[in-house]
């Protein structure tokens, strides 16, 4: 059922099944002219069915809603393509859009998993994650949708509401919010969440994955801001207070890798991962679900590409693995 925010404003709950991210916040507004819908959800039917159900619920002229995505995942753009209706247009940051020309196809995801070998995953592992990764087998597909390219500062008019887009990389390389001013709105889609931190990984299109996304925090830390809306559970909060929790956790998680890293010099990405601390209703490394251990070497690649470009730690190639060690008098 669809959850009323406040006039004109809407929480469509769009359950992502079998996903420890549990759910999708798709936002709606209503306008008398055109409405806008924020992300849509894995291209699935258990997706697809509730946010229909959401849509007929509260009425909405499809054939006047918009839609917007705040960055590629596929969690977020799956069914947009399904949803569009002709004479509709659809919006996205400008990068973002750009590269869902390509990381929708084979070509992305072989390089994407050659990668993750060179960095610790074995051939068995990725010959089954190219069947089984939502990020990959639950987007868009076969689509080369005309977007409506976004840049920083762009202004949006709906339901009477001047929304401005603040381009927020680190999450995604062209991750973008919607802040509404005149009613301190902020739509945060994957940038800010609470009780769950955005994971943060490794782009073949950005070489400082978390130094882009620590600054895109700091970008947004003061917003005047009264409704902090997330795209992932219905929790919310204080932004400030929350981007200083997530600085907090990633200066925490660069610790324990320079701790891992010191300890055994000479892992690579997936031996590190193994050894650092996650929030996962796993005994150990062994029993995390293998898409689980593709995001958390992702993010793991992030916190080493970051202490490496600060001199901190040194990477050197051997048999097809890069290894990482420490740099014992760091390079300021």
């Amino acid at each position: 059922m669809a959850e009323k925010i406040t006039e004109n404003l809407w929480r469509l709950d769009i359950p992502l099944v079998g996903n420890p991210l549990k759910n999708l916040n798709s936002y709606l507004i209503l306008g008398e002219d055109r409405s806008l819908l924020i992300d849509t959800g894995f291209r699935r039917q258990s997706c697809l069915e509730p946010m229909e159900a959401q849509l007929a619920e509260l009425g909405v002229d499809r054939d006047r809603m918009d839609i917007l995505l705040t960055h590629l995942h596929s969690d977020h753009t799956g069914l947009a393509p399904t949803l569009l209706r002709p004479g509709c247009r659809m919006f996205i940051g400008r990068i973002d859009g750009r590269l869902l020309d390509y990381t929708p196809s084979d070509e992305y995801w072989q390089r994407d998993y050659v990668m993750y070998m060179a960095n610790g995953f074995s051939r068995e592992e990725i010959e089954h994650l190219w069947d089984t990764n939502p990020a990959q087998i639950a987007a868009p597909d076969n689509w080369k949708p005309e977007f409506t390219l976004l840049n920083d500062g762009d202004i949006l008019r709906y339901g009477g509401h001047r929304l401005r887009v603040i381009f927020t990389p680190g999450h995604t390389p062209g991750h973008i919010c919607l802040y509404a001013e005149d009613r301190r709105w902020l739509f945060s889609g994957d940038h800010v969440l609470f009780h769950i931190s955005p994971n943060i990984c490794r782009w073949m299109f950005m070489p400082d994955a978390l130094g882009s996304y620590l600054e895109s925090l700091d970008k947004i830390r003061d917003l005047d801001t009264e409704l902090l809306l997330p795209a992932h559970r219905a929790v919310t909060g204080v932004l400030s207070v929350r981007v200083d929790e997530l600085k907090a956790h990633h200066a925490r998680r660069l610790a324990n890798t320079l701790q891992v890293t010191g300890d055994e010099p000479g892992m690579n990405a997936y031996q590190i991962a193994a050894r650092m601390s996650w929030k996962i209703r796993s005994r150990n490394w062994e029993e995390f679900p293998l898409t689980q251990k593709y995001f958390a070497v992702g993010e793991t690649l992030a916190h080493l590409d970051y202490l490496v470009l600060r001199g901190r730690l040194r990477v050197r190639k051997s048999n097809g693995l890069y290894l990482y060690y420490p740099v014992e008098k760091p390079i300021l």
